[in-house]
């Protein structure tokens, strides 16, 4: 069964698809700004402020660039393509995005158990949850981008 959490990331998933196909090209500039942002962060540079100013320099770029005419077809299919690897980012942090602890064995619980029981229980019961934290958790890339390296 979904919980609140599932529902959220198919929300931003489906969002960030649906906003890519009606937007078109621009969406393009977000999905690579992401895939962008990835690399940065699997380099060590990952952070809210190289986020920021990465976006800010897409965002620049695509307004300054005499970008060539697409048909609308292929506007929707690469605003389609770069809104999915966008929907699919935020899907992947909000399933991920939860407090976990490092278990002295070398294991680790996800979620943690300090959490609230209504989010605990969102978290713990959902089929997609554990098992995008345990991908990312076991991807070294994707451990280091979504920041789980990083644990007080």
């Amino acid at each position: 069964m979904l919980t609140w959490v599932d529902l959220l990331a198919l929300l931003s998933l489906s969002l960030g698809l649906a906003l890519g196909v009606r937007v078109g090209l621009p969406f393009l500039g977000a999905g690579l700004g992401v895939l962008l942002y990835l690399l940065l962060a699997t380099a060590g540079l990952g952070g809210w402020g190289w986020a920021l100013g990465l976006g800010l320099l897409l965002g620049a770029l695509s307004k300054s660039l005499p970008l060539p005419p697409l048909s609308p077809l292929w506007e929707r299919v690469l605003g389609g393509l770069g809104g999915g690897v966008l929907g699919l980012f935020l899907a992947l942090v909000l399933w991920t995005a939860f407090p976990f602890e490092v278990l002295p064995g070398a294991g680790v619980r996800y979620p943690s158990l300090r959490l609230p029981t209504p989010v605990y229980e969102g978290v713990g019961q959902s089929p997609f949850a554990r098992a995008a934290f345990r991908w990312a958790w076991e991807t070294p890339w994707a451990r280091k981008a979504l920041g789980l390296d990083r644990h007080p």
